[in-house]
């Protein structure tokens, strides 16, 4: 595969963005404060079948997860019940649901866009990304309009993306450093370590978010900050390396991230893994902490549920074992919003 860019010109790119101070916050992060009213933990579910971190759900909130092979499941959070949506479907890498049904990248050697009917999970439409992939790459997270599709590759970091009609694929700003993630993630006030001892940084960009007008896409690693682009950057075939970089704003300083979501009034929700909160963050720019929970310190994934339209918005929240003991397994925990 050939680059966009030699790796010289590339860097040069990078290096000017950093000494210019470029994509600075849009103002000073304000400090988090408690909501009047807060979120609630609903109900909680143990669940019996390891999942991938993941989760997504259809704009009427059905939501979807991936077993831990890459299996897709139609989810029941009344009860946490799993039901596979078609068992001949390739293992999949990252998800992410639209009113055209599903989107999903398959995982190697063969990787592809597929668009999948919801109900039945027959593959209405495939596009291949080989091509737009390097040695090491992992889609982690993606976003589609009604013409285009944005891939994160956190394995070799970069934006990828695809043209639906034409199916061309381009592969933009590869090791920006926005897109890679610079400290340790902190769980439950102490960092993350390996076996080994070794801070880990919990990968790369891992959320990906478009709001609700698609103009705009919201993505962090999981130690953060959280960045916007808009998605006519990205598609705009007269810009360069260099103003797409500029581009690339600085939104707002967060903690250690188990889960990031966006409802229809483009509100974040983001479940706080370093003190165990539940935080929102509105077009507004007004940060609240909803709630608090010991259980959030191990979040894994959240999205909104049926209802997230009316007084009653909910959103599920995908938690590992509280422990790595035998028998100890995920739970799912249906949170009431205010």
């Amino acid at each position: 595969m050939k680059p966009c860019l030699s790796s010289c010109l590339a860097s040069a790119f990078i290096l000017s963005a950093a000494l210019l101070g470029l994509s600075p916050p849009a103002q000073a992060d304000r400090p988090w404060k408690d909501a009047e009213k807060p979120a609630q933990i609903v109900s909680d579910h143990e669940l019996h079948q390891p999942l991938a971190p993941a989760l997504t759900s259809l704009p009427d909130g059905s939501p979807f997860t991936l077993g831990a092979t890459g299996k897709l499941y139609r989810l029941d959070p009344v009860d946490g019940r799993l039901s596979p949506l078609m068992d001949e479907l390739p293992p999949i890498t990252a998800f992410t649901a639209t009113a055209q049904g599903l989107w999903a990248v398959t995982q190697a050697p063969k990787p592809e866009l597929l668009n999948i009917a919801p109900d039945t999970g027959v593959i209405l439409d495939h596009t291949s990304i080989g091509d737009a992939l390097a040695v090491g790459s992992h889609i982690s997270a993606l976003q589609v309009t009604d013409g285009k599709a944005f891939l994160i590759d956190d394995g070799v970091p970069a934006f990828v993306v695809i043209d639906l009609k034409s199916r061309q694929v381009q592969r933009l700003l590869e090791s920006v450093p926005s897109l890679m993630a610079h400290s340790a993630l902190m769980r439950h006030g102490s960092p993350v370590t390996t076996a080994a001892g070794q801070p880990e940084t919990g990968g790369n960009v891992r959320f990906l978010l478009l709001d609700r007008g698609r103009n705009w896409l919201f993505y962090q690693t999981p130690t953060g900050p959280l960045y916007r682009i808009g998605t006519s950057i990205l598609t705009d075939p007269s810009l360069g390396p260099a103003e797409r970089i500029e581009a690339m704003t600085n939104w707002r300083r967060t903690p250690s991230l188990g889960g990031l979501a966006i409802d229809r009034n483009d509100t974040l929700y983001m479940v706080d893994i370093d003190h165990g909160d539940l935080l929102s963050f509105g077009a507004d720019r007004l940060p609240w902490r909803l709630m608090h929970d010991d259980r959030l310190y191990d979040a894994q994934a959240i999205t909104l549920l049926k209802g997230r339209e009316g007084p009653q918005r909910r959103l599920a929240v995908l938690t590992a074992p509280a422990s790595a003991g035998k028998g100890e397994h995920q739970r799912l925990l249906e949170i009431t919003l205010p």
